[in-house]
């Protein structure tokens, strides 16, 4: 009986002994595999922080770009402000070269009709004659003259500042269409690089929001290591104590 006992005391102590020994090795089994699961989330962290980095990257390129561009777009403001300030002041010239105009054509108007009325020999005559002294006299008579080839000098002149005043008004509103087409060009491409600073802004926030989700599931993993480390060696404890 006393035998009988002792080989069931013994059976049992065999079957604990297998337990734990089985409880030991789940335990090491389950280590590796958060090991692999741990390894496995640092490789993904590390490409977040990679790809991180590289939008970062692309982040001040595009922030260098908007600089450069707003730079561009505060020059051609700078430049369409004195094109509008030539304008103005060629507007003025304008005016006054109009001004001129009417003037040398209402002069022009006198000196015809006044060659009309003058186109006799007689009439000539009295006209220098009537001067008060020698020096009128040699005046007017000098002017008769030359007032043909004057005349001619004055249309001339007419014709020539009519097309000066078409050329400049030409040239400035070139150069205006030019300047407002650029600006437009400008603020244009201004609009697409913010844009996609916005998206890269949104691609750096979600991937710092992964990075920190990440950062808590290794947490949660070493953490998991440690408590199964513990229990492996709780369980070793007990398997040795067994074996005694």
């Amino acid at each position: 009986m006393k035998l009988f006992k002792a080989a069931i005391f013994l059976a049992c102590m065999l079957v604990a002994a297998g337990a734990f020994a089985q409880s030991s090795a789940e335990l090491k089994r389950r280590r590796e595999k958060l090991s692999d699961e741990l390894e496995q989330l640092n490789q993904e962290y590390q490409e977040t922080a990679s790809n991180k980095k590289v939008s970062l990257k692309q982040l001040n390129i595009l922030k260098a770009q908007i600089n450069l561009r707003e730079e561009k777009i505060a020059n051609i403001n700078s430049e369409v402000r004195n094109l509008d300030n030539q304008i103005s002041e060629s507007n003025n010239t304008v005016r006054n070269l109009q001004s001129q105009l009417d003037q040398l054509k209402k002069e022009y108007a006198g000196m015809v009709l006044f060659a009309y009325r003058n186109q006799s020999a007689y009439n000539k005559l009295m006209f220098i004659f009537a001067a008060k002294d020698f020096n009128q006299a040699y005046r007017r008579l000098k002017y008769l003259q030359q007032f043909g080839t004057y005349r001619e000098r004055q249309a001339g002149y007419i014709q020539g500042t009519q097309r000066d005043l078409h050329v400049k008004i030409n040239e400035l509103d070139k150069d205006k269409r030019e300047k407002s087409n650029l600006l437009a060009n400008q603020e244009k491409e201004k609009i697409e690089l913010g844009k996609a600073k916005n998206n890269q802004v949104k691609v750096i926030t979600d991937l710092s929001k992964q990075q920190g989700a990440i950062k808590q599931q290794q947490r949660d993993i070493r953490k998991r290591i440690a408590q199964t480390n513990r229990a492996i060696t709780a369980a070793i404890s007990r398997e040795i104590e067994i074996a005694r």
